[in-house]
């Protein structure tokens, strides 16, 4: 037997996940681009796509055929449809679009901040508009269930949504329990989306939104009549700083809130070295650790959350591995 025969894919590894890093990027480039969502819901007929050149047609039309080479997507006659795989790969697109379309950049470029000198924040950053809309994916199929029954436990008319987002969720949890609501971000971007999104559930009137920096907290309006803070996947890029920016931070919010307020964070427990079966954790932990970021288990997150000014009520841990709910109240 020679050095260089073929043993097939189960004696090659390295072939399997350079097959994942490709699919893995085709589908975040046509989530990206909106034909994705197309191939899930209708197909694409490639002789019926509106394409600005025949260059993006004839591209549209190797990335189809590609996936039915990968056995994602099949042809039938020109139309392409995703099979059973496919569906189940589309049902968690998020996860895709979180890490090729968030961090695919910082990633591709380890080598430059490895051997390079080259710093992340600096030189390479993520793409902070597809982390979100990666994350909002996942955390509506996994987290947004346990979160709704955690705050229809709680009693409040007012919720603060700190890093917003698309406002997607202050959206659900405004009309689910006929809130007003009030939404915080930085990016320009998300804020435009979030308008947007409250336009069109006719929510204009009861859903404030505010540009700026979470940290200004004196740029936001209403926040000593709000009754419920909520921040998902953010107090832990405040912990980036230090433990002591963070418990400030948190200990400025508290005094700002009225007596009786509830604090709801959503965060990523780290992952158990070695361990097998972690869907998600290992990567998240990664990226963050890329960004000089740490994630801290439910334990340590109540002693900081104690010395910012709350007591923890209860910590829920959703059916997603790795992910904690922390419901706490404002110390009196």
């Amino acid at each position: 037997m020679s050095g260089g025969e073929w043993l097939g894919p189960e004696s090659s590894p390295a072939f399997e996940l350079g097959q994942a890093f490709a699919v893995c990027s085709v589908l975040a480039g046509l989530e990206m681009s909106g034909y994705l969502s197309v191939l899930a819901a209708e197909g694409i007929d490639i002789g019926s796509v509106e394409a600005r050149s025949s260059r993006e047609r004839e591209l549209l039309a190797s990335s189809l055929r590609y996936l039915v080479n990968r056995r994602v997507a099949r042809e039938a006659a020109g139309n392409f449809t995703l099979t059973a795989y496919g569906e189940s790969v589309y049902r968690d697109r998020g996860f895709l679009l979180w890490l090729v379309g968030g961090y695919g950049e910082p990633l591709r470029r380890l080598d430059a901040m490895l051997a390079l000198g080259k710093r992340y924040g600096e030189d390479f950053t993520r793409d902070g508009r597809w982390v979100a809309d990666g994350t909002a994916l996942l955390a509506k199929r996994y987290i947004l269930p346990d979160a709704m029954a955690l705050l229809g436990r709680l009693s409040f008319g007012s919720v603060l949504d700190l890093g917003c987002g698309n406002a997607r969720f202050l959206i659900s949890v405004c009309g689910a329990f006929g809130a007003r609501g009030i939404g915080v971000d930085l990016s320009p971007a998300a804020y435009a989306e979030a308008e947007k999104a409250v336009a069109e559930a006719g929510l204009t009137g009861r859903i404030k939104l505010a540009l700026c920096d979470v940290r200004a907290l004196d740029t936001i309006p209403g926040l000593d009549e709000v009754q419920l803070v909520v921040a998902f996947y953010l107090l832990h890029e405040l912990l980036a700083v230090s433990r002591e920016a963070l418990t400030g931070y948190l200990s400025d919010l508290s005094r700002r809130l009225p007596p009786g307020a509830s604090l709801v964070i959503g965060e990523m427990e780290p992952p158990t070295l070695g361990e097998a079966g972690q869907a998600f954790t290992p990567e998240f932990s990664y990226v963050h650790a890329m960004m000089r970021q740490r994630l801290l288990p439910a334990d340590d997150w109540a002693q900081v959350l104690s010395e910012g000014g709350y007591t923890m009520s209860e910590v829920v841990r959703p059916g997603f591995p790795g992910a904690i709910l922390l419901h706490c109240t404002k110390q009196s």
